[in-house]
């Protein structure tokens, strides 16, 4: 729902989409579960290490806000160490 109401917001908020030419929102990763998104990032060599999934901010990842412990849990369910450095 939230995709499709900040599509409909840069059609109508935007001088591209008033002109026929929305930008366009595109998100293939939202229907994965977080396991899912490790596999497919594991396939494709991701750097682990190089991204960011805490909501915290700083310098450090804080580990337990409700995204790092999604991030957390999803490697630790795949038998897998989060490269990731945590407070």
């Amino acid at each position: 729902d939230y995709i499709q109401a900040m599509q409909e917001v840069f059609r109508l908020g935007t001088k591209q989409g008033r002109e026929g030419q929305p930008i366009k929102i595109v998100a293939p990763l939202i229907n994965l579960k977080k396991t899912e998104i490790i596999q497919l990032g594991n396939q494709l060599g991701v750097p682990w290490e190089l991204t960011w999934s805490c909501y915290a901010g700083g310098d450090v990842a804080c580990g337990v806000c409700d995204s790092c412990r999604l991030r957390l849990a999803a490697f630790a369910e795949l038998g897998l160490v989060d490269p990731l450095t945590y407070a």
